[in-house]
């Protein structure tokens, strides 16, 4: 009965770690296999949708949008754009809306 637990165990134990390795390689699959992790849509969001970020300025290029965060990022001011469906907005935090706000307007 002990020599039938030694047996048993590495087998369990391969099937657990199999299974494992069969569930991470689908979950990281690439996006046309149905990944669990990776966003398949890249259609533009709605404004409102990024959280506590508020949108300070709607570019209509990519360029322009990372030209502002780039000014932003040298004040210390944290910055990111993102492709909505009005075009490229630029997004700050909160607490630095007044001086983004302040510091586009001006430029």
């Amino acid at each position: 009965m002990f020599a039938d637990e030694y047996f048993l165990f590495p087998i369990v134990a391969l099937a657990f770690v199999g299974g494992m390795v069969l569930l991470c390689r689908w979950a990281f699959s690439r996006p046309r296999g149905g990944s669990l992790v990776r966003r398949t849509d890249h259609a533009p969001a709605d404004r409102d949708t990024f959280g506590l970020l508020v949108d300070v300025k709607t570019a209509s290029t990519y360029n322009e949008a990372r030209v502002s965060v780039s000014m932003l990022k040298d004040l210390g001011i944290r910055a990111t754009a993102a492709r909505t469906n009005d075009g490229w907005s630029v997004y700050v935090w909160p607490a630095d809306e007044a001086s983004a706000r302040g510091f586009l307007d001006a430029s």
